[in-house]
């Protein structure tokens, strides 16, 4: 683990440390971000914002929506209590200091135990994984049908440099030998470890790559006394596959449910009501198109819709 948290005893300290070197980031990579009292809302395109540390349901107030509605938020999405309107949703994480392989079914111990067998894990300067990230990317974008170019690929190695750059970031591998079969890159803010790049290579799947690199580095990671929770992420926006959901439980990481609510600015909020969102979704589900832009916007749009329904 890196030493930057060894000289911040202050908590006060370690959180604008951690604000500040977040906000930075994203920053960095053209990603707009504001700070709310205890939390920090950012967009992950299209004019969606989502709020950090996600550890279980929030509220939000008047005043909080107008700050992100005048930050340049379209729309907001937010874990919110499973009594309110919303879309079901939930997200995976790892609370339990004692995690390790005890932690696990015994079927998955043995198969964990078997991996680490075949691979090893640790976590490696960010820097070093700059000249093979390229490859798996790709291998993984075309596998799982994922939209794909070559200004995908700088997006995502934009933000891997300008992690390497940023104290909050880590890096952890998962080699067979001396190639990296997975590897993934994450960020600690306000107790939560979060991930923010994960990526495999398909050829080296067979040597369970995965299993060892979400134990070990999940099993290290929690044990920090700064961290309170290890994420495996919230409910895609495009929905999950129950293989993935599957595998995120059988490696320990305990799904939490709850409603996404989906806010909408003022201002977009006069143009669409819950019909016309629905239909919205529907005509950019027939356009079929493969941009991530309106992938995105479809879906908000359905779960905006379907909340009312929920």
């Amino acid at each position: 683990m890196r030493d930057f948290y060894g000289p911040i005893e202050d908590e006060t300290a370690l959180v604008q440390f951690q604000e500040k070197w977040l906000k930075t980031y994203f920053e960095v990579i053209g990603v707009p971000s504001v700070s709310l009292r205890d939390r920090l809302w950012y967009s992950t395109g299209s004019r969606i914002f989502i709020n950090l540390p996600c550890d279980g349901p929030i509220t939000i107030d008047d005043e909080q929506k107008r700050v992100l509605w005048n930050s340049g938020a379209v729309f907001l999405k937010y874990p919110s209590a499973v009594e309110f309107p919303g879309f079901p949703s939930y997200l995976y994480l790892v609370t339990d200091k004692s995690y390790d392989l005890e932690t696990l079914s015994s079927h998955v111990r043995k198969e964990t135990a078997r991996a680490l067998k075949k691979c090893h894990v640790e976590q490696i300067p960010i820097k070093d994984i700059l000249s093979e990230a390229p490859s798996i990317i790709a291998d993984t974008h075309i596998r799982q049908g994922r939209e794909f170019d070559n200004s995908i690929l700088l997006e995502w190695m934009d933000a891997i440099r300008a992690a390497s750059e940023n104290p909050l970031f880590e890096c952890w591998a998962s080699f067979v030998g001396s190639r990296v079969g997975a590897f993934r890159i994450d960020f600690t803010y306000r107790g939560g470890f979060y991930g923010d790049v994960l990526f495999n290579v398909k050829e080296l799947l067979k040597y369970q790559v995965m299993n060892a690199l979400m134990f070990v580095s999940t099993r290290d990671v929690i044990r920090r006394p700064h961290v309170n929770h290890v994420s495996y992420g919230m409910r895609s926006i495009y929905g999950d596959k129950p293989s993935l959901n599957k595998f995120k439980e059988s490696m320990g990481y305990r799904k939490i449910v709850f409603r996404e609510r989906i806010e909408v600015a003022p201002w977009f909020r006069i143009l669409i009501n819950r019909k016309s969102a629905g239909f919205g979704a529907m005509i950019l589900e027939k356009i079929g198109t493969r941009s991530q832009k309106f992938q995105k916007l479809e879906a908000i749009l359905d779960m905006y819709s379907s909340q009312f329904e929920a």
